[in-house]
């Protein structure tokens, strides 16, 4: 691995606090990268950033933020900025799942599962895309990097809600490219 591919780049990574978020925030940091790792649980986002801290390679910090609030998003990419001096790559990782057989999901369910996977995303895109904007094309490429799933083009039955929020987050990478290439953010 090349410590230093991504030396001097910016990465704010969502759902940063365990499993895939916490080996994503590991490996950018790994190749040099300073990371900021958000997540609801600030403890387990706390030790992700100190085990990177730890390494040597990228410096880390953590944020507390709810991805389905539009002033968590924008405090977690001030935060990072605020850190590392700039924002290049957003990780979108949260997610969250409560598995329900079709009869079952209810409001709280649905509202719950599509509020994190699908706004969350919707929200960190925007903050993320407006602090690239600010900071200027010819200091980019920016990425937005979105996670989804293989259920957003198919479906399981106790997995309904996430499906339809994968799938929005399908339509929001195809839409978000679109929208943002103009301004150097793929």
């Amino acid at each position: 691995m090349d410590r230093e591919r991504l030396k001097g780049k910016n990465v704010l990574i969502t759902g940063g606090a365990q499993g895939m978020g916490a080996a994503v925030a590991a490996y950018y940091a790994a190749q040099g990268a300073n990371v900021c790792v958000g997540d609801l649980n600030i403890d387990l986002a706390n030790e992700v950033a100190e085990r990177i801290n730890a390494d040597r390679y990228g410096r880390a910090i953590a944020v507390k933020m709810n991805v389905a609030k539009r002033e968590d998003n924008a405090a977690a990419v001030a935060a990072t900025v605020e850190a590392f001096g700039s924002i290049n790559v957003a990780v979108l990782n949260a997610g969250i799942n409560k598995p329900k057989m079709f009869l079952d999901i209810d409001e709280a369910n649905w509202d719950m599962i599509m509020n994190v996977n699908a706004k969350g995303v919707l929200l960190g895109m925007q903050e993320a895309a407006r602090q690239f904007i600010a900071q200027g094309k010819d200091n980019g490429p920016y990425k937005i990097i979105n996670v989804g799933s293989i259920v957003s083009r198919t479906a399981f039955l106790d997995v309904i809600p996430y499906t339809c929020s994968k799938s929005a987050v399908l339509a929001l990478i195809i839409g978000g490219a679109k929208a943002l290439v103009e301004h150097n953010i793929t």
